[in-house]
């Protein structure tokens, strides 16, 4: 089917079904997320989004890398999500995450509750695995291989290789770049051997 599909990759949406690989999701998936998406006109924008997720000011999120159909793939198959992305939000390749997670890249106003505050943007790395439920709040940015636990509340910066989990999320361990094993004292027992 795939390589039948790629025979008629010059028409625009058939190209971004292909190689976003929106394929994946299933059949009834994809039409329930393009009817909501092309004739209800929610969740518009760049990329299809889980119907049951909202979308809020979509341009300023940007997916980086050259085989990102994971992070597509998020978007349309993790629902009850909602991206928020006034101040904007940046995803890496290989970035995956579950059902019902925020990210919310501004707040209110504490005086005039109709305003969003400026706030760097979410920045979340390459390889990261985000669970089910979890919050991504402004300014936060997620190393590559960052690993947050289900139910998380991130509210800071987290380098590359970390584990963290909680509320507000807390570094658990790290994990180690060559075979992404748990680290002791900063040492990987994999590695020694």
């Amino acid at each position: 089917m795939v390589k039948f599909l790629k025979f008629f990759t010059f028409i625009p949406f058939i190209n971004r079904l292909v190689f976003r690989k929106y394929y994946a999701t299933g059949v009834g998936i994809y039409l329930v997320n393009s009817f909501y998406k092309r004739f209800l006109g929610i969740n518009k924008g760049n990329f299809l989004v889980h119907y049951t997720s909202c979308v809020h000011t979509s341009k300023n999120i940007v997916v980086k890398g050259k085989n990102c159909s994971s992070v597509y793939l998020s978007f349309a198959t993790s629902g009850g999500c909602y991206y928020q992305a006034i101040n904007g939000i940046t995803i890496g390749e290989g970035t995956i995450w579950s059902y019902n997670c925020s990210f919310i890249s501004s707040n209110h106003g504490f005086i005039d509750l109709k305003i969003h505050t400026k706030a760097e943007p979410i920045v979340i790395g390459e390889n990261v695995w985000i669970g089910a439920n979890c919050v991504i709040l402004p300014s936060v940015k997620l190393g590559d291989n960052v690993i947050v636990g289900a139910g998380s509340v991130v509210t800071k910066c987290f380098d590359n290789n970390s584990v963290i989990a909680g509320n507000p999320a807390k570094l658990l361990f790290m994990r180690c770049s060559k075979c992404g094993d748990k680290m002791i004292n900063n040492v990987c027992l994999n590695c020694i051997k």
